[in-house]
């Protein structure tokens, strides 16, 4: 048996420990890095996520919702200015109507003062005559009663007209038409607004959606990129192994001679396969380095977008909301003065029903008109008879005939006025309860669904600009602090110069000799790469064993280089 020390090779194991002391660290910077790019691109995840929540805030349902409740109200407060100044053109006239009544009260009152003086006439002419005394005491009491019913009349419709004067007049002062035209045109720009607002963010989040999902595409490809890793662990293993197994080979030579070319032969090889994993390692670090650099260069503008996404239209949705709140406020004030309106429509209508419900006062004197005249009419035939005697009883029971059928004319065009006023009246309340619309309610609905957007956007853009800042943030970290080639080629490289050979590939003299080295290392390997450095320097026909993975090692990266 030939001890190790016997042969001028290098310090096998101090190679060894050497090597275990990059294998250690490769493995824990690519873990780290690994466990970087993981929350990374579960923080895109989450971006992606709070993206698509934006675009879902502000979704169809929810512009459609206010735009048919603003439209509403704009149907509304055009109904609403309809009805008004219908309204009002019936109050305008009712207004004529009772006005129109108050000269023919005056035309009656008269009537009735010149038949109280003929009935004062009718007694003295008719002085000594029974008959003439009571037809003077039948007309002055129908006439008194008559003026009794003209007065309570006249009370009711000076009433009527104050009524009916105060609603024209409040009618006239709510200016409803000039706010309702300011109120038309704040309302669409704001429901303009609205879907401006829409449009914008979906533009901007689907911009900033398909960084982030290439972001997140590449995040993954560095992910599979960090087998690289592995790779280089694995083969540093095997390296390791080919130590083991060289040294117990060298302990079963039997001469001198076979233990120094078996030790050339295995360390020309462990420091060929050294040199190559140190090559493919610097150059794969090299591409998976300067992948997550670019990517950084992505995630700033993952970052950049989704601040616009933050500021963009936020300013923009508050005026939308003041200002929707703003025609609240004005569709209030038009409601208010509408009640205002409709207690002055209603008090009017109180008093004119009363007064057109209730025609007896203006009908009695109709009646009264017919008594007189039957009065009139007997006493003229009466004073036929007694000639001359009654001559001066008949002149006066003609005029009183004549005045009681004026009396009849001017009763006859009021209870005509009340009965057109009366259909009018009743005309105002059944305009506006055909046509009313909860305008308030409309409009506050309309808030309460652009608020309720509004709030759930806001929460999704700061959820996307918080996770914009945080992949931003690691991937930068990523690239400024986890280096995955700092370091670790100086300690590969000091193995290779432990080794004490330069990178010679000539087939070594004589492979039989270490066909048993050769068997076991060569079954112990899982890259092709080594596979064909072994077959090089060694030379002989092995094949990989069937266990060995098809993946080759320069094959992982293929997807990195985008």
């Amino acid at each position: 048996m030939i001890s190790e020390g016997t042969s001028r090779q290098p310090d096998l194991r101090a190679v060894s420990d050497q090597l275990e002391a990059a294998r250690s660290q490769i493995e824990e910077r690519f873990v780290e890095g690994g466990k970087a790019l993981m929350a990374a691109y579960d923080i895109v995840a989450r971006l992606l996520a709070a993206i698509d929540g934006i675009t879902g805030a502000l979704d169809d349902h929810a512009c459609d919702e206010a735009a048919a409740r603003l439209t509403a109200t704009l149907k509304g407060l055009s109904d609403l200015v309809e009805t008004e100044t219908a309204a009002g053109q019936r109050l305008a006239s009712v207004l004529e109507d009772s006005e129109a009544i108050t000269p023919r009260i005056r035309d009656m009152q008269r009537s009735l003062r010149y038949l109280n003086t003929c009935a004062m006439e009718t007694r003295i002419a008719g002085a000594g005559v029974s008959e003439f005394a009571q037809f003077a005491d039948d007309v002055d009491k129908y006439v008194g009663s008559a003026i009794e019913q003209i007065e309570i009349f006249a009370d009711k419709v000076g009433q009527l007209s104050a009524q009916v004067a105060a609603a024209c007049v409040g009618g006239k002062g709510t200016g409803i038409a000039n706010q309702v035209t300011t109120v038309s045109s704040t309302l669409t720009e704001a429901l303009e607004a609205v879907r401006n607002r829409r449009a914008g963010l979906r533009r901007l989040a689907n911009g900033t959606a398909d960084v982030a999902k290439s972001v997140q595409e590449k995040v993954g490809k560095v992910l599979s990129a960090l087998q690289a890793g592995d790779v280089a662990r694995q083969r540093i293993e095997h390296v390791q192994a080919g130590i083991a197994m060289l040294l117990d080979e060298l302990a079963k030579c039997t001469s001198e001679q076979q233990a120094e070319a078996l030790s050339q032969a295995g360390i020309r090889l462990l420091a060929a396969q050294t040199s190559a994993l140190i090559k493919d390692f610097t150059e794969q670090t090299r591409v998976v380095v300067a992948t997550i650099e670019g990517l950084a260069g992505e995630a700033s503008r993952v970052l950049t977008l989704t601040g616009k996404a933050g500021c963009a239209g936020g300013g923009e949705m508050q005026t939308i909301e003041d200002g929707v709140g703003l025609t609240r406020g004005v569709v209030g004030d038009i409601e208010r003065s509408g009640a205002l309106a409709a207690a002055a429509y209603a008090s009017t209508k109180q008093v004119a029903t009363e007064l057109l419900s209730n025609m007896g006062n203006i009908g009695n004197i109709r009646s009264v008109r017919d008594d007189i005249r039957c009065l009139a009419i007997n006493a003229y035939l009466r004073s036929n008879r007694l000639g001359p005697k009654g001559r001066a009883v008949g002149v006066v029971a003609a005029e009183m005939n004549t005045y009681a059928a004026r009396l009849g004319v001017a009763a006859e065009d009021i209870l005509q006025r009340l009965s057109t006023m009366r259909e009018t009246s009743a005309g105002i309340d059944a305009e506006r309860e055909s046509r009313r619309v909860d305008i308030v309610g409309e409009i506050d609905g309309a808030v309460a669904t652009l608020r309720e957007a509004n709030v759930r956007t806001s929460l999704h853009l700061k959820e996307a600009e918080e996770s914009g800042n945080a992949v931003a943030d690691r991937i930068a970290h990523i690239a400024r602090h986890i280096d995955f080639s700092k370091d670790l080629g100086e300690h590969l490289h000091a193995c290779h110069r432990m080794f004490g050979s330069n990178d010679n590939l000539a087939p070594v003299e004589n492979p039989g000799d270490h066909e048993a080295f050769s068997k076991r290392l060569f079954a112990v390997y899982t890259m092709a790469a080594e596979r064909d450095i072994h077959q090089t320097i060694l030379g002989g026909s092995m094949r990989a064993p069937p266990a060995a993975p098809a993946t080759e090692s320069e094959d992982l990266f293929d997807d990195v280089l985008f």
